[in-house]
């Protein structure tokens, strides 16, 4: 056997289960700054919710931190009990001294939506995005638009003395709207000063339980109020040299963002420039949106279409600039500083001078902030010899990232950042080394027999044999078969294997932010993850060295780009093939707070156990299974057993009512939607996932039982296909509605889906559960015109026992007169038809349902002046006690026999 004997190679090797060093975890004692950053965490969380004086705090740490001091030095084994109080106490203090986004007051007190001049300089200015290719499938919304972020200068002031110029700070976000036969677009860029006349107004919220709210979203950025222009009351000034800090840092963001959309624009511009080109090798238009989004961080262009596969299959993040995009460019720097031989500090400090460059490439916005900080913090580490306590490392980046800014631990960028490194470092680490990492290293230096003293009899036994099989594949195949093609497959499977290992080890640990955030569990993440991250390790590179070449050489770049088409192709097509199973996206509702305590304790305990014995290494599977199970436990719906509750949901200007029996069966009733036409597939659909459907899933809802379209009126029907999506009703309950496109898609779908469709009519009765479903309209012989009116409208009545509610859509006289030859009107609520307008709600009507509580579905500053003031005055005058979700957001009613309890906001004691 042809072997060598030479000096032995410095290889670890774990002599006794749970020697390895690499393995050394919680229980070493060697992660003090891990524990710290978990603590410190847990005290901004304990001030989030319980508010402590910062002046008490800092004087309760003084004496804390000296008894830590005494301790260290006298009893060290209860250092850790002041420690902990000390850590919770500072994470709380930091907590309360930051100062937490305000509106700016007189932006605020003058968005009332009056005509006003505001002066100020653009800090964020959007690429220009031609709506008629934007929204295709919206007829009519035709032109352009431009996103354009405004800090305020100045504000026009007008009453009845005076109409001035105020100087005024703040943030105005405008959108800037001009019609397809426009002469021109405005050039408005980051860093001009303008001035603009425009309505300001508050940002529009939806004040539902678990509805995500724009208005605190905006207000992060710095942004209070929003309006809408016209190119024609936009005026350029002349810019002003920058004096102050401030207005330089601003003039280098917009520099970055400028750079940006420049490199963006390059890879939009690629599909004219490769139309020549075979299919496979060339990007087409979506190819580079998608590229846009996953090179830039430029997501402008990406539709809803274009990210759908990617959500099923649990593979966003491919699309997203964050941690792993970070990571491979670190990866990549650091390999060819290497190659080229560098010394460790200087191709350190390239690597961090290249990662920072690509940060500010996509535009450095805070995930891709907190991740540069991550990897530089994890890089700075490895030069002080960290590289054995991983752990210790991303303890010392949390702290000094939450420290800066302690509000980022309730962002769920980085809470699902923070969860994948724990976990892949304090988990799928430590497992590794004890299964997969030794059999790696026993396939290296084969020749090197020296080697196989420091190694475990196994692992010397499977060298031996390895060198037994390679001596054999030299004499039967080809020379260098048996010493480099055998080790190197060997090695391909086990690094399959680790692949397999990581991904699963994250993908359980992110079922907690992926229900809180998402609602969803993607059943194919572990398959296309290990296909999408090992392709998007080369995809990456790939199309990074081609948007260099569009600046340096752009006819040489058709190469790279020719090789970038072919691996995006190669993923998307994964995700298509996976992303087709629609048994693979399960949406669910948010877990509530006894489940993410639990997922939290059983990861925890999964990081102390990976490193022990073999018996706690499989106890911490056992543990993360368990959290991920935790998660994903049916929650109870929440609503009354002894009522009927009905939920008018605030929807703005549209109508969404969902009904709960005693005995738990659900019924929605139109899931509203943005009226007028307009509107695009996109925007409806996520009108439809992040209001409606978020709203039911606070509710703890899975599936509902039945579904009714009142009318095909796009604020009514809006919202509808991405309920039934999400929900799969067993039943779509519509009536006479027109064969418009909008309302046929929405039947397609409802089939698609396997969902039961039935057409009712006046005097039709069914059952839900408990409840009793009547149907008032339309009539029998009804036939709706050509286009989608409100006497269309299904008008349902759901009574248990005595306690009943009229739904009567957008219903409006005529089908109101005709309603009243009906017997069992009477009703205990009434839904008061067609947002509260004089078309509906006739006196004679009111009378035949004397209804003692009424609610209307309407939006603030809605331009209809809904509800009208007659209404209003006719449900006053008849003693009708109502409520309407412009004013009060969200209402429920709990329909008892002898009792009606209405809540304003459904119980949220907060609006978030």
């Amino acid at each position: 056997m042809a072997v060598r004997m030479k000096k032995p190679l410095e290889t670890p090797w774990p002599v006794k289960p749970g020697s390895d060093p690499d393995a050394l975890g919680i229980r070493s004692g060697l992660t003090p700054l891990f524990h710290a950053a978990w603590l410190f965490a847990c005290g901004i969380a304990l001030a989030h919710f319980i508010w402590f004086r910062p002046s008490l705090l800092l004087v309760a740490m003084a004496p804390l931190a000296a008894l830590s001091c005494i301790t260290a030095f006298r009893t060290q084994r209860i250092l850790w009990a002041p420690l902990t109080v000390l850590w919770l106490m500072l994470g709380a203090w930091c907590a309360e001294m930051q100062p937490q986004p305000a509106p700016a007051p007189q932006i605020a007190a003058l968005s009332d939506g009056l005509l006003r001049a505001v002066e100020g300089t653009v800090i964020d200015a959007g690429p220009i995005r031609d709506q008629s290719v934007a929204n295709a499938d919206a007829p009519g919304d035709e032109g352009a638009s431009q996103r354009v972020d405004v800090r305020v200068s100045s504000i026009e002031v007008v009453d009845d003395t005076r109409d001035e110029q105020q100087p005024a700070a703040g943030g105005v976000r405008l959108t800037l709207r001009w019609p397809a036969d426009a002469a021109a677009a405005p050039i408005v860029h980051c860093g001009d000063r303008v001035r603009a006349l425009v309505q300001l107004h508050p940002p529009e919220q939806f004040r539902d339980a678990g509805v995500w709210s724009r208005a605190d979203y905006l207000l992060d950025q710095g942004m209070t109020s929003m309006a809408t222009a016209r190119p024609e009351r936009v005026e350029v000034l002349p810019r002003e040299s920058a004096h102050t800090w401030e207005e330089r840092r601003q003039q280098a963001a917009c520099w970055t963002a400028a750079l940006q959309h420049n490199m963006s624009a390059r890879i939009l511009a690629l599909p004219a420039a490769m139309q020549g080109w075979p299919a496979a090798l060339r990007i087409g238009p979506d190819d580079a949106v998608m590229l846009a989004a996953m090179v830039t961080g430029d997501r402008t262009w990406l539709t809803r279409t274009l990210r759908a596969g990617f959500e099923r299959t649990g593979s966003f993040h491919m699309l997203v600039v964050a941690g792993f995009h970070l990571a491979v460019v670190a990866a990549c720097l650091m390999w060819l500083a290497r190659k080229a031989r560098v010394p460790h500090v200087p191709a350190t400090l390239l690597t961090l001078a290249g990662s920072f460059a690509y940060a500010l490439l996509t535009g450095f916005a805070a995930p891709v902030e907190r991740s540069f900080w991550m990897v530089a913090l994890y890089l700075v580490g490895r030069l002080f010899d960290r590289r054995r306590n991983p752990l210790n490392v991303i303890g010392f980046a949390v702290l000094c990232l939450l420290a800066a800014s302690p509000r980022v631990l309730f962002d769920s960028g980085f809470q699902m950042t923070a969860l994948a490194v724990v976990s892949i470092a304090g988990v799928a680490a430590p497992l590794l080394a004890h299964s997969v990492h030794p059999w790696l290293r026993a396939t290296r230096e084969l020749r090197e027999v020296a080697i196989d003293i420091k190694a475990e009899p196994k692992y010397a036994a499977f060298r031996v044999m390895l060198r037994i099989v390679a001596e054999r594949m030299e004499r039967i195949f080809f020379r260098g078969c048996g010493w480099n093609v055998l080790p190197w497959t060997l090695r391909f499977a086990l690094r399959c294997v680790e692949l397999v290992v990581v991904s699963l080890v994250v993908e359980l640990a992110m079922s907690l932010p992926m229900a809180i955030y998402f609602h969803r569990i993607t059943v194919f993440a572990l398959p296309v993850n290990l296909l999408i991250l090992p392709l998007l390790s080369i995809l990456l590179p790939v199309a990074l060295l081609m948007l260099a070449l569009l600046v340096i050489w752009p006819a040489a770049a058709v190469v790279p780009a020719a090789a970038t088409a072919l691996l995006l192709h190669a993923g998307v097509d994964m995700v298509h093939l996976f992303g087709g199973f629609s048994l693979g996206d399960l949406r669910m509702p948010g877990p509530l707070a006894w489940q993410m305590g639990a997922f939290c304790a059983l990861l925890a305990a999964a990081v102390a156990l990976a490193a022990g014995k073999r018996a706690e290494r499989r106890a911490a599977w056992v543990a993360l299974l368990l959290a991920a199970v935790a998660v994903v436990i049916p929650r109870p719906l929440e609503h009354p057993h002894d009522a009927l509750l009905v939920e008018a949901l605030d929807v703005g200007q549209g109508d969404s009512i969902l009904v709960i029996t005693p005995d738990g069966k659900t019924l929605l009733v139109d899931a509203g939607g943005i009226g007028g036409g307009y509107a695009s597939a996109d925007v409806l659909h996520a009108f439809g996932e992040d209001v409606v459907s978020a709203a039911l899933w606070a509710r703890g809802i899975r599936r509902l039982d039945a579904v009714a379209l009142t009318h095909a009126h796009s604020d009514h029907m809006g919202g509808m296909p991405a309920v039934l999506e999400n929900f799969r009703p067993r039943v779509l309950w519509v009536g006479s509605n027109p064969a418009v496109p909008a309302y046929e898609q929405l039947l397609d779908e409802a089939a698609r889906l396997h969902i039961a469709q039935r057409t009712l009519r006046a005097g039709d009765a069914l059952t839900l559960g408990d409840a009793a479903v009547q149907v008032f309209a339309p009539a029998s012989g009804y036939q709706p015109g050509s286009a989608p009116a409100n006497n269309d409208s299904l008008v349902l009545r759901v009574a248990v026992g005595r306690s009943s509610v009229l739904l009567e859509g957008d219903a409006e006289a005529g089908v109101e007169h005709a309603m009243l030859g009906e017997t069992g009107l009477q009703s205990t609520l009434l839904k008061v038809g067609h947002h509260g307008s004089k078309t509906s709600t006739t006196p004679e009507f009111l009378a035949a349902v004397s209804p003692q509580w009424a609610v209307i579905s309407c939006g603030l500053r809605n331009r209809f002046g809904h509800p009208r003031q007659e209404i209003l005055e006719e449900l006053q005058t008849a003693h009708v006690r109502t409520y309407s979700t412009d004013i009060q957001g969200a209402v429920c009613f709990a329909l008892r026999e002898n009792d009606v309890q209405a809540e304003p906001l459904c119980g949220m004691s907060e609006l978030r």
